[in-house]
């Protein structure tokens, strides 16, 4: 805004034009980071090159398939694909930020997630060729510390979504939001995988030429012609749905059990029933993340509901258990949590999906004291309001689907749907419609 605009006022309105004026050069020095705008323009002339660009989907099959005879050759491939995908993936969300509505763009905490966006992309779209495994090692070591340093988008990503959601419309926000989050899973799926691959390749290799875990790497430089492994990454061909519906039931017992001050072993039990037997592709830590918020739900307002009968009647579990039913079919597996929970309110079910909602925007805030967060099973409970969405998006992100349906005075039931094959390509936009 030039000063310009400002004759003619009065001496009120010229001085609110003038901190209009101030602020706005504030904000346009926070988004180019002490950059000229014609260097600015430069980055952008770049960054288009890579927004012109759609991302390349894998299928969970596809990362199957590739780590079966892993060779050094097919190793190397596989990190230059890594390699040039990242900062097409990146770009696409930066843009995303800088068609953010002017309000939105100067809240710091969503400028700090761009910023870190920034760096990533100018490293990987600079990281040099990937030609021996070595420098696969370098790149993975890259890799590594991205990971680390973007534990921190997901807690301010949330303040900054909460501290603007009711400045900007909420459907815009919640859109921006659940685009943010696919894509961070994405890149995190392509980033973690090469780096398992190239951790479960590298010990292959060692224990082939016989070298002990201290020992240097020089022989490692390049694998000899014959050798080849089978891996499968983070990637589990046939994943256990009972196995992990247990090990999250126990996880979720005892966060209820902290959280709701109960004696160990008193939270209510879980019982799995249907196609016990039922194993399918996918990654586990997802699948795992689903599960473990669906319990813990459904476990905490079991135990809200019901904390009265905590040792009444002599022995046996003081709460309804939770039935968790599994059914497989050719294409898809399908996991049903049911409660006695009570239920959720009909005014409070239209939103449970939303991140921006204002009394999901609330709690948001409680992330203000969250310094990492990867939205992983195992760490601290999220704040009220986000694991539900969040398992949603992990779903989605395969192709499948998280519902709910509430049962007023009575309970819930949840849904989990998920392709059986590791057929489904990753479910993400590259570009987005701009207004």
């Amino acid at each position: 805004m030039s000063l310009l605009f400002c004759r003619g006022r009065t001496e009120v309105q010229s001085m609110a034009c003038k901190r209009a004026a101030h602020n706005l050069a504030a904000h346009t020095t926070n988004l180019l980071g002490g950059r000229t705008l014609q260097q600015k323009f430069y980055e952008n002339r770049i960054l288009d090159r890579y927004t012109a660009q759609e991302a390349k989907k894998v299928s969970l099959r596809q990362l199957v398939l590739f780590g079966r005879q892993l060779t050094g050759d097919k190793l190397i491939a596989s990190a230059n694909y890594v390699r040039t995908e990242l900062p097409v993936r990146l770009a696409h969300r930066i843009s995303d930020f800088q068609y953010l509505p002017y309000i939105a763009g100067t809240n710091p905490h969503l400028r700090t997630v761009y910023e870190l966006y920034w760096r990533a992309f100018d490293e990987f779209r600079k990281f040099p060729v990937v030609k021996t495994l070595d420098d696969n090692r370098r790149f993975c070591d890259t890799m590594r510390r991205n990971l680390l340093e973007h534990s921190r988008v997901i807690p301010q990503l949330g303040v900054g979504v909460a501290e603007c959601a009711s400045l900007v419309a909420q459907d815009d926000m919640d859109a921006f939001m659940h685009q943010m989050l696919v894509s961070r899973i994405s890149r995190r799926t392509l980033s973690e995988q090469h780096i398992e691959l190239s951790e479960q390749f590298d010990g292959a290799l060692r224990a082939h030429l016989g070298l002990r875990a201290d020992e240097g790497v020089d022989q490692m430089r390049q694998a000899p012609s014959d050798f080849a492994t089978q891996h499968t990454g983070i990637v589990s061909a046939n994943c256990s749905v009972a196995q992990v519906v247990h090990d999250c039931a126990e996880r979720a017992g005892g966060a209820v059990e902290e959280a709701c001050g109960l004696p160990a072993g008193t939270a209510p039990h879980v019982v799995v029933m249907g196609h016990t037997d039922a194993t399918f592709m996918c990654i586990p830590g997802h699948f795992a993340y689903i599960v473990h918020e669906l319990l813990r739900n459904a476990m905490g307002h079991v135990v809200r509901r019901y904390t009265g009968r905590l040792g009444e009647g002599g022995a046996g579990p003081a709460f309804p258990p939770i039935s968790v039913t599994v059914c497989s079919s050719r294409s898809d597996v399908v996991v049903r949590v049911s409660d006695e929970g009570g239920g959720i309110a009909a005014s409070e079910l239209p939103h449970v999906w939303s991140f921006t909602h204002p009394l999901k925007a609330q709690r948001l805030h409680d992330l203000h004291a969250v310094r990492r967060m990867e939205a992983r099973m195992g760490e601290d409970a999220p704040p009220a309001g986000f694991g539900l969405p969040m398992s949603r998006v992990y779903a989605e992100y395969w192709g499948g689907s998280v519902t709910v349906h509430s049962l007023p005075g009575h309970g819930v039931d949840a849904y989990v749907q998920l392709p059986r094959l590791g057929n489904a390509v990753e479910n993400i936009a590259s570009r987005r419609r701009h207004t």
